[in-house]
């Protein structure tokens, strides 16, 4: 990648650093990089490798020395397979550069001397292989031994062979090597070279690959056929960095906002396109295919790739992009001002917002018919209903399920905030187990501001909370509205795509949470950036899903009872329903239990105990909801909370 000056390719990841005592401290990664970014967490599946050939970091395994691997030819073995010294290259090494000054380790002194000694001068010239290797007294050949005719013969070791040998040596302990030419049979001639010295380290102290690696010298050795598994390998198998499906790059600059999205195109943000599509129009923007056959006439077939395969862009937090961005622009985080600020919107705000969420959102699953409730005659006059029943239901609840897990999160982040600042005066740790009264919506992008109807519930007696936020809501174009129990209706849905949308408001207080373990300089407990960064980039999927959603159902917005059950809230103390209303505030009271137990004791097997009662609570609930449905009655979901 080049920059906007059209320079030299440079790195944006960030390294190592050490603290006081010299310990080395991994800084957060720049948003972009993944995981794989680090040399010893890449794929390195070494057969050639998909980042790199691992091999190639084992031909300067000596310092000073670089190695060729070479295998045995089709025709059989010629006498070169082994490990042949490409060159000796003393001067070119960082470790022994330096113009052969008496500095550094005691080893590398002594190994300055070898190379500007006799054994130096004799690897100036002809053919030498690698004849052994010796650490902790065990000495290897790079031979096998046969017998021919009651005679010992020596046949040299595969490269292959050689390199696993290679790969076993231990850094940082004393390491003799021997080189020798060979006859045309590949016997050793002549008397070894040998040099004393260590294994080359990989990582410098920055954590940085050694700088003796030059650009492109880790793929040197890769075949051109590889990059076939671009289009032939399937999902899940690829690094992060080398996606199925990608964000579009904004064309016009004029209309890129801050976060690199398109202000006048709001799909553009959220449509994900083959990566591997022809650059070409009207190719070059179409949504990527579901399936590989759909997907395969579209693409750049393995020929192309050859010819082509420049034209694949880089990716950087999923969306293509052909320049280099500006660091600022990367980390433009928002983030809390102060860890108080931070648990008091967690613990009064987000926790109480997933939990409102997840009942709004099982009210609507449990509104949609089942597919075995579609009857023949329906299925005929609608191919596909049932297919689009189950997807629908299955999103929904998988959704719901997921601002569970959020709740729990919250919970976590928050007890163990606490335990981390005793003395910021938080107070002790309290589950947040109560649903919010009321939710913001991005205003101006909701269809119908109540999308309700006939069949729907209105939760009365809350103006006084919707007062409350809305003299407290950041943004000024928000809508405040009270927690609703309805159908999922097109509008409905609707409201509930705003209310997932990246960059709305509830993706937006976890980027502050994000932000704000990024930057801060306080111990936070280890893995809560990740937490936070898990339920930030959890919203994107949820958006993703509703929209499925809406789309999969909106053929049968005009008759609604196809796939609509015309449920209505029941009655709390009614004995049908009341068993549904003591199943969740069952659920909660061992969830409780269970947060108490984990954030104050740390002990597990107890705290499981009591997320299995509450799991098996709400696994009734299902059971009672399902029966409920069926006979159009819907769970008073909020009179567990009241």
């Amino acid at each position: 990648m080049k920059d906007k000056n059209d320079a030299s390719p440079f790195q944006m990841n960030l390294a190592v650093e050490r603290d006081a005592d010299s310990n080395p401290v991994y800084a957060e990664p720049v948003l972009g990089n993944p995981v794989s970014t680090l040399m010893d967490s890449g794929v390195g599946n070494c057969f050639p490798g998909l980042e790199f050939d691992l091999r190639q970091l084992d031909v300067r395994f000596f310092p000073g020395l670089v190695f060729e691997f070479l295998g045995v030819t089709p025709a059989g073995p010629d006498g070169n397979q082994g490990a042949r010294l490409v060159y000796a290259d003393p001067a070119g090494d960082p470790i022994i550069a330096d113009h052969f000054t008496p500095d550094g380790p005691a080893w590398v002194v002594d190994l300055k001397k070898q190379f500007a000694g006799p054994e130096g001068s004799a690897l100036g010239g002809g053919t030498w292989y690698l004849h052994f290797v010796e650490q902790d007294g065990k000495r290897i050949m790079m031979y096998d031994y046969a017998l021919y005719q009651n005679a010992a013969g020596l046949t040299p070791y595969e490269g292959e062979t050689v390199w696993w040998i290679i790969r076993l040596i231990e850094p940082d302990k004393p390491l003799t090597i021997g080189l020798t030419q060979r006859a045309g049979d590949g016997s050793p001639t002549g008397v070894p070279v040998v040099l004393t010295g260590q294994r080359r380290r990989f990582l410098n102290e920055e954590g940085m690959i050694d700088p003796v690696y030059h650009p492109g010298e880790l793929t040197s050795s890769m075949c051109s056929p590889w990059t076939h598994d671009f289009r032939d390998c399937a999902c899940h198998y690829w690094a992060s960095n080398h996606p199925d499906v990608v964000l579009g790059e904004v064309d016009d600059p004029q209309n890129m906002l801050a976060n690199r999205t398109d202000k006048d195109d709001s799909a553009q943000a959220v449509t994900f396109i083959d990566w591997m599509r022809r650059r070409h129009d009207p190719l070059k923007d179409v949504s990527a295919q579901t399936t590989l056959p759909k997907a395969r006439p579209d693409r750049y077939d393995p020929y192309e790739i050859n010819l082509h395969w420049q034209q694949l862009d880089f990716v950087l937090q999923g969306q293509e992009v052909k320049e280099t961005p500006s660091t600022a622009e990367l980390l433009s985080l928002t983030q809390y001002e102060t860890v108080e600020h931070m648990v008091e919107d967690l613990s009064k705000q987000l926790a109480g917002m997933e939990l409102t969420l997840a009942m709004e959102y099982l009210y609507a699953y449990f509104s949609l018919r089942t597919p075995d409730e579609v009857t023949a005659e329906q299925e005929r006059a609608w191919p596909g209903l049932r297919e689009d029943l189950r997807a629908a239901r299955q999103l929904i609840l998988s959704v719901a399920l997921s601002e569970m897990t959020h709740l729990r999160w919250v919970n976590q982040t928050l007890w163990l905030v606490h335990k981390a600042f005793p003395d910021k005066g938080l107070g002790p740790y309290e589950p947040c187990l109560d649903a919010t009264k009321t939710l913001n919506l991005p205003g101006g992008k909701v269809a119908d501001a109540h999308c309700t109807d006939a069949y729907d519930f209105v939760e009365p007696n809350l103006d006084d909370a919707v007062k409350e936020a809305e003299a407290h809501k950041d943004d000024p174009n928000e809508v405040v509205r009270p927690r609703m129990l309805r159908r999922a209706t097109q509008g409905v849905l609707a409201e509930f795509v705003e209310v997932e949308r990246p960059e709305g408001h509830l993706d937006t207080e976890y980027v502050k949470l994000v932000g704000l373990l990024r930057m801060s300089k306080d111990p936070y407990p280890e893995g809560l950036f990740q937490l936070a960064v898990r339920i930030d980039s959890d919203g994107m999927q949820h958006y993703q899903k509703f929209r499925d959603v809406k789309r999969f159902l909106a053929p049968y917005a005009d008759q609604e009872e196809l796939y609509l059950r015309p449920i209505s809230v029941g009655d709390p103390t009614d004995k049908r329903v009341k068993p549904a209303v003591d199943a969740i505030k069952t659920a909660l009271a061992a969830l409780r239990e269970a947060y108490l137990i984990e954030a104050e004791l740390g002990d597990m097997p107890k705290a499981n105990d009591k997320i299995k009662e509450a799991r098996t609570a709400m696994h009734d609930l299902n059971d009672i909801a399902l029966g409920l449905a069926k006979d159009n009655i819907g769970v008073p979901f909020f009179a567990a909370f009241s």
